[in-house]
Formats: structure tokens, sequence, C-alpha cells
């Protein structure tokens, strides 16, 4: 009986340890309740997703793990991309999009464009430590095109950066909520 409880026991956790949502804490969301009738509620959404991106050259780097926030109010969106890079070398950057106008769209959906945004970084203070969210308009983002449509997010840009050249990245990813 022991034996049998102990083996049932190990099946247990080894079902759980193959569970990557458990592990992580991850789980996407079945709806959308903070856009009412294409209005942002204002309250967080985090999408996990993939983020594509094209350089100039061609060459193509795929972030599996990307993670976008969207905070804001009623009419305009801060969308935070956690950990971002446009290129395997890249380091990863805590980038943002401050303050990008909105429309509404029909139910749990909104969209978002812009011809060109500076972009800011969260970096190093120059004076007391810590970190802010800086200006950084050597990576001007141009070509901005975005929709959340229920539980998916998509989004994309082209950021060029003087002696490297031009990316065009393309991301998708859906709704997490808290388990």
């Amino acid at each position: 009986m022991l034996k049998k409880l102990l083996m049932m026991s190990l099946a247990a956790l080894a079902l759980a340890a193959c569970n990557d949502d458990a592990d992580e804490g991850i789980q996407y969301a079945t709806s959308n309740p903070e856009i009412v009738n294409g209005v942002y509620s204002g309250r967080n959404m985090h999408f996990y997703g993939t983020a594509k991106v094209t350089d100039s050259e061609g060459n193509v780097f795929t972030d599996p793990e990307a993670w976008f926030e969207f905070a804001g109010d009623r009419e305009t969106l801060v969308i935070y991309m956690h950990q971002t890079r446009f290129a395997e070398k890249m380091p990863q950057l805590d980038m943002r999009i401050y303050r990008i106008p909105y429309t509404g769209g029909e139910g749990a959906s909104l969209s978002f464009s812009s011809e060109s945004l500076i972009p800011q970084v969260r970096l190093p203070n120059q004076v007391g430590g810590g970190y802010s969210y800086q200006d950084m308009p050597a990576y001007t983002l141009t070509g901005v095109e975005g929709s959340v449509n229920d539980i998916v997010c998509r989004m994309a840009f082209t950021c060029s950066v003087p002696k490297l050249g031009s990316y065009r990245m393309e991301y998708e990813g859906l709704l997490l909520v808290k388990k």
C-alpha cells in the first residue's frame, strides 16, 4: 500500500513537472475583460508571444518569449516591451512606447498606429542611482501598427539604428491571467 502511494505521488509530481504553465505561473486568458466596447479600462494587460525580427539583410531573429505589457487610460496606451531584443547579439532592453493614442473597435478590441515614435529605454540614472525611462531618438520606430483583438495582440514596426541597420519587428502574443 505504501509503495502504491509513493508511486502515485511520483507520477503526480512528474505530471506537474511536465506542465510548463504551472512551473512559470502562466495561464492564458480565454476572454479580455480589460477592453469593453473598444475602451481600455486602464488595468495592465500582459501578453506573451513571439517577436520575429528581420534585419535589412534579410536575416531573421525570433524571440519565442517576448513579453509586452499594456497600461494606459481611456485615450492612450503605454506599451512596455520587457527585455526585448532586435538581434541575437543585442542586449536585452526594457523599452516602452509612451502615450500612443488608440482607436476603439467592437467589443474587446482596439488598434493603434503612428508614422514615427521615439521609444524610451530603461537606463541607469546619471545622478542619484536607480533607473528611469529615457528617450532614445537613435531607436526611432516607424510604421508602427498594432491591435488587440480579444486575447490576441499583434504589433509591427521598423527600427533603424545608426551604424547597425534597419530591423522590422512583428509580434504576436496572447493575453495572460494570473493563476
